[in-house]
Order: structure tokens, then C-alpha cells, then sequence
């Protein structure tokens, strides 16, 4: 790259015939040089930034991401420093429900999304956590005995869910099927009997 530097220039003069105005000094691209300002980089794109830690001065030339490469690719005096936000999850589910972009960074040479939250399979929570746009989807307050008509609401071993309500399962009694046997095999069915079959009139 071509470079025009003041202090080169008077350097040259000291060299070339008196009186020269100004100085064209060609220099390979891929050294570094040291700058004051970006004029003293030559054009070309080429910036006058910092080292990291407000280190010497440079001429850089700037590249359109920062990549995870150890470099200060976009030239502005840090290294490695990811902007945006990032997802990793399903593209469908970004920003449904309870998912969240996270921020880029830099770890080991590779590039991570810290605090992101990605889709779980659905709970019912009152939340969206599969981040398909519907909450509770998988679960049916009516009748779900351990989620009746609210979330986490349990109901008992004698009792069934209908209409979102707990209610006490019909007590069934044994009955004589013909074989002169009363048969109730369920105790829940039968809280009041011993469950099994036993001989009519038998003790």
C-alpha cells in the first residue's frame, strides 16, 4: 500500500533534492505501521486505531465482522468482541414463548451464545416453553387428574377430574356376575370392600 506520512516526508527531504513537495513511499500490505491519524495510513480504507488496552497506534484495515480469530478484525482497538445477539434454537421458535436471544462471544477459539434460552419440552406452567406460540398445549385442565383446572392442582387416588373439577369417583359395589362369586378386583373402585373375589355369603 502506499503510505504519506509528515514525518516521513521530512525524513525524504533530508534525502532527496531540496525542495521536493510531498513524498509517495510504497510499502507491503501485510506489515504494521505506526499512525497518529488515518491520514498517515495512505487511503485505501485503512484506519489509524489503538492496540488493545490503549496500546501504540496502528494502520488497519477494517474487515466488515469480527471474527473469533485472536485479530481486532473491525479495527476499533479490541479483540474478539462479538455484537448483535445470537440463537442457536430452531428458527421458528426465536422470540416465541419463553425463548430469548443470547450474546455472541468468543471462547476457545470458537463462538458460543451465552444466555440464550432455548425451546424444553412443554410443562404446564402457564408458559410457552416450547416456544411453538401456544401455552399449555399438551395438557387438558378438564380432565387431567394431576393438572385439573389449574396448573399443579392433584387429585386423589378416589377421585377423577371433570370439568376441571376434582370429584369423588362412584363407589361400585360388588356384584354377582352368576358364578356365585362377588368380583371387585379394583380397590379404588370398591374403597369399601376387600378387593378380589370372593364366594357370596362367604365370610
Amino acid at each position: 500500500m502506499k503510505t504519506f506520512n509528515a514525518w516521513l516526508c521530512a525524513l525524504s527531504s533530508l534525502v532527496l533534492v531540496a525542495g521536493s513537495v510531498g513524498c509517495s513511499v510504497e510499502f507491503p500490505n501485510d506489515a504494521p505501521y505506526t499512525c497518529d491519524l488515518d491520514g498517515d495510513c495512505g487511503g485505501d480504507g485503512y484506519v489509524c486505531t489503538s492496540l488493545p488496552n490503549n496500546g501504540p497506534k496502528y494502520c488497519c484495515l477494517p474487515e466488515p465482522v469480527e471474527k473469533c480469530n485472536s485479530v481486532d478484525d473491525d479495527c476499533d482497538g479490541v479483540i474478539d468482541e462479538l455484537e448483535g445477539t445470537c440463537f442457536t434454537g430452531p428458527a421458528e421458535a426465536r422470540g416465541k414463548g419463553v425463548c430469548r436471544d443470547g450474546q455472541p462471544a468468543c471462547r476457545q477459539g470458537g463462538e458460543v451464545c451465552l444466555n440464550e434460552v432455548k425451546p424444553t419440552t412443554e410443562i404446564c406452567n402457564r408458559l410457552d416453553d416450547d416456544c411453538d406460540g401456544q401455552v399449555d398445549e399438551d395438557f387438558n385442565l378438564m380432565t387431567d387428574r394431576l393438572n385439573c383446572g389449574t396448573c399443579g392442582t392433584r387429585c386423589g387416588a378416589q377421585f377423577d377430574c371433570m370439568e376441571g373439577v376434582c370429584q369423588r369417583r362412584p363407589v361400585t359395589k360388588p356384584v354377582d356376575d352368576g358364578d356365585l362369586s362377588l368380583d371387585c378386583a379394583d380397590p379404588l373402585d370398591c374403597p369399601d370392600t376387600t378387593a378380589g373375589t370372593r364366594l357370596v355369603g362367604g365370610n
